[in-house]
């Protein structure tokens, strides 16, 4: 079975809608922040008459992040790249302004050294979006009526870019959610769906879901501990307890009995209680670790074991002390300028081509057309264009969709609002109330969210066309055609040179996510950072093999019958099994010797998917000893280590 086979883990569209649109705690307060400052942003441009207000309202979109932390480094990195790229494209124009032989040459090469840095090097969104501005000024050369008009719009560049910035920034800083505020309501909101979906019994389907939501929270608990601003509940040990206890969850049956839906959904109504509340919580002696074990029979499975035993550390985690050092935060590898890869992988050559080809393509076809309107699909080129084929379609039919309900919203209130308007305080009310419907959208998860975006930046392109009331769908029309013109260059390109499918990223995920399995089931003792390798592999696997499903029959047959991969749901499930073996009650009565040979398989299986081959067969089952000869915790071992070969057994078979 194939990741592509999974498809009743799909929701279907209304579904997907109604849960990525649903209210959350934060959201309003999000959305009217980035209404507010596109509104200021435009007010800003129309009384000053700054050009391009189109930009500067849509920055306020690209800029806007959870919390108010990542909003200003994203804020303070824009700004650094658009300094760097005005003073490089100042320097480009006194050379190739009158040589289009030298100036397309150089165009090409900032987009491909833009595209390849933003995939190999450590600032590579400031690189990116450096070579984006310094392509974008070149290839509007061609319409300048003359050097010094093209000076001035080089400079003004500088005041598009920074005005939002500075106005993104105070808003945030003034009215932004912080990052401790951010960390307790999505643990809360995990922990509230996680006890509701437990007590349901519908709880499986939403595990990948809820370890997606929690994993960026670690970079950003990781950052608040080292400025020393963390004052919450939620700290770095708190999310690792979390995402070890989802996954053990992996390994629970099917069909877990009523009471103990009930006796786990007590657990964690426990832990989110002590969440929300301000003091450390007394611990009930249900909860206890020393209690865990307590009447336990020989029916309870090792997986139950491990799962009450990870929800125990979790209550122990938050009611640790926020003022005690995390040390696991002394663990983290240094940081590299490159990926170690940056120069030997061919992919990352390979997809820097293929989006200048995908660039220099459409500039070639507007400038022959002489239709510069077309000029957003440069603009489309460079927004589109992702890995593999599967996430350019995804993003593409995301900006089509977002493209033309933006464009239908503009043209119609061209049509019947604006001839009734007479000042800039109407037209910055109709902008926000606008931004405020797009904003909800774009706040919404990666699978939806970048519509938002679109329907804003097709909006703001036809409503914003100059200092007065717009009453041209003409510029509206090229505009929406350069976005279709883009995506259709991309789609070719990148599905006829060197197509990459999403499964190949599948592939490399649960490579990684088998090797990392292996390191925990070899090491119980010291495999935290192993155990979330692991979380981060599976979160990157199921994502791409959502993503995969876009891919549709776009990539060529033979392409196609070499991406056979193992079942996520599969390698998840083992994943569940192998933390089982690891916590700290199961490990210590583990025998070496079959532990061993299983972490063994795990990682030849692992180098067996990272080549593209089928996974070895899973070795032969350990002995069981009759059950009056050991102890009761050897038992416990011993069962959990026959769960786990039971895994080995699913995943071997469900690929040969």
């Amino acid at each position: 079975m194939t990741a592509l086979a999974e498809s009743q883990r799909s929701r279907p569209l209304l579904e997907l809608l109604a849960v990525e649109l649903a209210w959350r705690e934060g959201r309003w307060a999000a959305v009217v922040r980035i209404a507010t400052g596109s509104a200021i942003a435009v007010v800003i441009a129309m009384v000053f008459q700054i050009p391009q207000p189109t930009y500067m309202a849509y920055i306020v979109f690209l800029l806007s992040k959870d919390e108010k932390n990542a909003t200003v480094t994203a804020a303070l990195g824009a700004a650094i790249a658009v300094t760097l790229a005005i003073l490089l494209v100042l320097g480009l124009e006194i050379i190739d302004t009158s040589e289009p032989a030298l100036r397309l040459p150089l165009m090409a090469m900032a987009t491909f050294a833009a595209m390849f840095t933003a995939r190999t090097f450590a600032l590579g969104p400031i690189s990116y979006l450096a070579g984006f501005i310094i392509v974008l000024l070149q290839s509007v050369v061609d319409d300048a009526p003359s050097p010094e008009t093209l000076t001035h719009l080089t400079l003004w560049t500088w005041v598009v870019v920074c005005v939002p910035v500075a106005v993104t920034v105070i808003v945030n800083l003034l009215f932004g959610q912080g990052a401790v505020a951010f960390l307790d309501r999505t643990v809360r909101k995990v922990l509230t769906e996680w006890e509701t979906s437990l007590a349901n019994g519908n709880y499986r389907k939403s595990l990948p879901e809820w370890r997606a939501q929690l994993l960026p929270l670690l970079e950003i608990a990781q950052h608040s501990t080292q400025k020393g601003a963390r004052t919450g509940q939620i700290t770095v040990p708190v999310i690792r307890a979390l995402l070890d206890a989802l996954v053990i969850f992996e390994a629970l049956p099917d069909d877990l009995p009523d009471d103990l839906r009930e006796d786990l959904a007590s657990r964690l109504r426990v832990c989110r209680q002590a969440v929300e509340s301000d003091v450390a919580p007394a611990m009930p002696d249900s909860l206890a670790p020393h209690s865990q074990f307590v009447g336990a029979s020989n029916e309870q499975s090792p997986a139950v074991i491990a799962v009450r035993s990870a929800l125990c550390a979790l209550l122990s985690a938050i009611g640790r002390p926020v003022t005690s050092p995390d040390k696991t935060e002394a663990h983290h590898p240094p940081r590299r300028l490159f990926v170690a890869d940056a120069f030997s992988n061919p992919a990352h050559w390979q997809f820097a081509l293929k989006t200048t080809m995908a660039v220099m393509i459409s500039y070639a076809i507007y400038t022959l057309l002489d239709w510069s309107g077309l000029r957003t699909a440069i603009v489309t080129c460079f927004f589109v264009a992702l890995s593999s084929l599967g996430e350019s379609v995804h993003k593409l039919l995301l900006r089509l969709s977002g493209a033309v309900i933006g464009g239908i919203i503009s043209g119609l209130c061209i049509v019947f609002v604006l001839p009734h308007f007479t000042d800039i305080g109407q037209l910055c009310a109709l902008i926000f109330v606008v931004s405020l419907g797009t904003a909800w959208v774009a706040t919404s998860s990666e699978l939806l969210s970048y519509a938002g975006m679109q329907i804003a930046f097709a909006f703001f392109l036809g409503i914003l066309q100059g200092y007065a009331p717009a009453t041209d769908l003409t510029v509206l029309r090229d505009r929406v055609a350069g976005i279709l013109l883009g995506n259709i260059v991309i789609t070719i390109i990148f599905s006829s040179f060197w197509p990459q499918s999403a499964r190949s990223g599948v592939r490399a995920a649960l490579a990684e996510a088998l090797r990392a399995i292996g390191e925990v089931i070899r090491q119980p003792r010291r495999a935290e950072e192993a155990r979330m390798r692991t979380v981060q592999a599976l979160a990157r696997a199921d994502h791409l093999r959502t993503l995969g499903l876009f891919e549709l029959r776009m990539l060529p047959s033979h392409a196609r019958e070499s991406l056979s991969v193992p079942s996520v749901g599969n390698i998840e499930r083992l994943a569940g099994a192998a933390f089982a073996v690891s916590t700290d009650a199961i490990s210590l009565h583990a025998e070496a010797a079959p532990t061993a040979r299983l972490a063994k398989w795990a990682e030849s299986a692992a180098d067996n998917v990272s080549r593209g081959q089928p996974v070895p067969p899973s070795p032969v089952p350990t002995a069981s000893s009759p059950a009056t000869a050991i102890e009761p915790g050897a038992r416990l071992s011993l069962h959990a280590i026959e769960q786990l070969e039971s895994e080995v057994q699913h995943v071997a078979s469900a690929v040969h």
